[in-house]
């Protein structure tokens, strides 16, 4: 699930008390497996640079990046989802969309934590809509989850605290394919040299 097109997306909102501030980064690489035969049995890793979190304000970039969650010294966020409960025996369907939660850890400044997560994922298999997307079969995947800054270590300055929530919801809209695409400018790595 890294597309050089940079169209997938995490978003981060925080519901201040006086101001909402919302984030989104297209800087995002990782893989998602899902079992065909039991889709709830799901493994994944994902990981962000938040250094290119953008919220569309410089001095709120700044904020975000450097005093909230110090970018410089810890500039990956890593997500890892592994759930193997296999009770749902619901198969996947073309285009039809399965929705399941899992505990997912999260690595943020170095501190990890287990966080339930809602994840929604669409199976398509390849045609000429899909195509346009990306070759081969694809998965879409829509994630949400709440997270308190306070379990990362990450505390709002009091100059901060009517502008910045204390929790934050992070969504992630994410379309992977089984296969590489045809277009070698669409490659995750670019044109490979000979």
């Amino acid at each position: 699930m890294r597309d050089l097109g940079q169209r997938n997306l995490v978003l981060i909102s925080s519901e201040g008390l006086v101001e909402r501030t919302v984030a989104i980064s297209h800087f995002i690489s990782g893989w998602f497996e899902v079992n065909p035969e039991s889709p709830d049995s799901i493994n994944g890793e994902f990981e962000m640079d938040v250094r290119t979190l953008d919220s569309g304000s410089e001095l709120k970039n700044m904020q975000i990046r450097e005093q909230l969650l110090s970018s410089q010294e810890f500039p990956i966020a890593k997500v890892s989802c592994n759930s193997e409960t296999g009770k749902d025996k619901t198969k996947v369907s073309d285009g039809k969309p399965f929705s399941v939660k899992v505990n997912c850890d999260f690595k943020i400044k170095n501190t990890s934590k287990s966080i339930p997560v809602s994840i929604k994922l669409t199976y398509f298999k390849e045609n000429e809509e899909t195509r346009q997307r990306l070759t081969g079969n694809l998965l879409k995947l829509s994630a949400s989850a709440d997270l308190e800054l306070a379990a990362f270590g990450i505390a709002i300055p009091t100059k901060y605290s009517a502008l910045f929530a204390k929790s934050v919801q992070v969504s992630a809209d994410l379309v992977g394919t089984d296969r590489l695409p045809n277009n070698a400018l669409s490659l995750p790595e670019g044109i490979k040299k000979k």
